[in-house]
């Protein structure tokens, strides 16, 4: 493992580097000087399988998990999300990885959270899995992203509709997530925190009204229909950050300027 002390340079490996968050993240640390391994099939490294991931992690002093899947369904997210994390756990202890940044969603892991979506039962079933291994891990959650509300417009369409649920949140910008990963990530050892981390947006927003937004500033023609979710964590506060957390500082409609 590549030592991390003054001057010389971190090597990080980023799981689904080539997503979202994962192409973010790594070009932040870059930015801070640290060696990046991308991790994803492109590079061909498997999670699911573990193939490739002991070569990925040589020299490897931090693994960050940004790792995503496009998915509903509650079975095939938590089977994915935790065998994947269960990989890389070996991958990590055998390879001598000394911490994993493992990225999740603010309060995912509450049951009247994660009950009524799939994908979030996923990550907790995830978090859980780091949380039981033998590396120190450190969970950074996050809001939603602005950009989310611009993917929901596309996941439940009835046409002309777009359906959009009115979830409570105080979203971010991607790029200001990424950043706040990259920064825990290249910390040193010695003050490197197994806490959470949490990061939000500087508004409580209704997801389905930027959803409404995006599509107006961008030109679309379907017309979004906000489906009311008051009985539920996802539009009662449950999506909601609670005690300390860092707050992004852009807001929405700049955010809807800087990217149209």
């Amino acid at each position: 493992m590549e030592s991390t002390g003054e001057g010389e340079r971190s090597k990080v490996a980023v799981l689904g580097a080539t997503g979202q968050l994962g192409t973010r993240v790594a070009a932040h640390l870059r930015e801070r000087g640290s060696d990046v391994v991308e991790v994803s099939r492109r590079q061909g490294t498997d999670v699911y399988s573990g193939e490739g991931l002991d070569a990925a992690f040589g020299g490897v002093s931090t693994v960050v998990d940004c790792l995503n899947l496009e998915t509903l369904s509650r079975r095939r997210a938590v089977d994915f999300f935790t065998t994947a994390a269960r990989n890389v756990l070996a991958a990590a202890q055998r390879t001598g990885v000394s911490r994993i940044v493992c990225v999740t969603i603010i309060n995912a892991r509450e049951p009247e959270v994660h009950r009524w979506l799939g994908y979030y039962a996923g990550k907790a079933a995830q978090e859980q899995a780091y949380r039981a291994g033998p590396v120190p891990v450190t969970v950074v959650a996050s809001a939603q992203w602005y950009e989310l509300a611009e993917t929901l417009l596309s996941q439940i369409r009835i046409s002309p509709f777009s359906a959009v649920p009115g979830m409570r949140s105080q979203p971010l910008a991607a790029e200001e997530a990424a950043a706040f990963v990259a920064d825990l990530a290249v910390e040193p050892d010695g003050t490197a925190t197994s806490d959470d981390a949490v990061i939000a947006g500087p508004e409580v927003r209704d997801m389905a009204e930027l959803a409404r937004a995006i599509n107006q500033r961008r030109g679309g023609r379907r017309k979004v229909l906000r489906v009311p979710v008051p009985f539920s964590a996802l539009g009662n506060g449950g999506l909601l950050p609670q005690g300390d957390f860092t707050t992004a500082p852009t807001r929405f409609e700049d955010w809807l300027r800087a990217t149209s």
